[in-house]
């Protein structure tokens, strides 16, 4: 074959690619959509999908919806897509999250995701969709995100949960009496204030009851560790200690330093490494995952469905995957040890 023949059947050959490239044919992604979580849509018309995924950065929560958002970007950086995780800061309001909704709209993004702080920001949401926004919630389920045009809620059923922490909590006691003490992130956070409710219902009628209403510790692992120290010393008949959000392994730190493994059980949330080794060396009985990675990647890809194909899902409002974690299962529930994003299971 000359130079020449060579050098004719190489363009040919580019030509087609540039072809298929631009008609879309045989197109090469970046990376595939993970299996049983939303699936992105074609993107035909080549529509640019800019989503913001508002969060903030005050415990260790916050780095694993960060993964779901920055594997979203992978997924959708060849398709149209990009997503860009926002720090909104550390102090979680309404104010705040407004803020942050309002800076991602004047920047340009056509879909915007959040961490809701309260029904306040579904204020916000309806005037967003109103100028052609795609808007979608994360960690509260609030009906007000659909019915304000949200496209997606995804969220644990909080209430539920705490009152599933509670059962886990009895069965774990067994008949046991004593007194929980109970560490929240804020009173006016409405999602630990669901699962601070939910706890308080299912000890009902149980053997154990509440130290007090709680004590804040803001989602600071110092001060959960500091609430922790407190219950300690003034309750002789401490059974147990409750975190419903930010920095639960405080507690568990705070039981291992005083020796406590065998007769405090701590409860927490979220799977994350600080509590998942908590629970590895008993200082912590078990935490109530909330699909934390899913948070951020379902939204984004939802979000993205929305603005290049006016999709909506049949659900707005959908609650999270919820499991508890112990000793007994953490291998099965570890995200570490599973492939990226891998939907939670037992």
């Amino acid at each position: 074959m000359t130079n020449l023949a060579r050098w004719a059947g190489s363009t040919a050959r580019i030509s087609l690619i540039a072809m298929a490239a631009a008609f879309g044919v045989g197109q090469a992604y970046a990376m595939d959509p993970i299996a049983d979580r939303p699936q992105p849509v074609d993107n035909a018309n080549g529509t640019k999908a800019r989503i913001a995924m508002i969060g903030f950065a005050n415990n260790p929560y916050w780095v694993s919806v960060q993964k779901g958002v920055d594997t979203a970007n992978e997924v959708l950086s060849s398709r149209g897509g990009e997503v860009k995780w926002i720090v909104a800061g550390a102090n979680i309001d309404v104010p705040t999250v407004d803020q942050a909704i309002r800076a991602a709209a004047t920047q340009g993004y056509n879909g915007i995701g959040f961490f809701i702080a309260g029904e306040g920001n579904c204020t916000l949401v309806k005037q967003m969709v109103a100028k052609d926004v795609a808007m979608g919630a994360y960690n509260t389920l609030f009906p007000c995100v659909e019915t304000s045009g949200g496209v997606i809620d995804y969220a644990q059923d909080q209430v539920a949960a705490g009152k599933n922490a509670a059962a886990e909590l009895i069965k774990a006691v067994g008949d046991k009496e004593g007194k929980v003490g109970i560490i929240v992130s804020q009173f006016t956070a409405p999602g630990s204030e669901q699962r601070r409710k939910g706890f308080v219902e299912g000890l009902k009628g149980s053997k154990l009851t509440p130290v007090n209403e709680g004590v804040e510790a803001k989602d600071s692992a110092g001060a959960t560790f500091a609430a922790a120290k407190d219950f300690i010393t003034s309750t002789p008949d401490l059974v147990a200690l409750y975190a419903t959000a930010g920095g639960p392994f405080g507690a568990a730190q705070a039981v291992k330093a005083a020796g406590k493994q065998d007769s405090i059980k701590v409860i927490g949330y979220d799977f994350t490494p600080e509590n998942i080794a908590a629970i590895r060396d008993g200082s912590m009985y078990g935490a109530t995952g909330q699909d934390e990675f899913g948070q951020g990647y379902n939204v984004a890809i939802t979000l993205f469905n929305a603005v290049v194909a006016k999709q909506k899902p049949e659900q707005v409002l959908q609650p999270a995957i919820s499991l508890f974690m112990t000793k007994d299962n953490v291998d099965q529930l570890d995200p570490a040890k599973l492939p990226v994003g891998a939907v939670p299971k037992l």
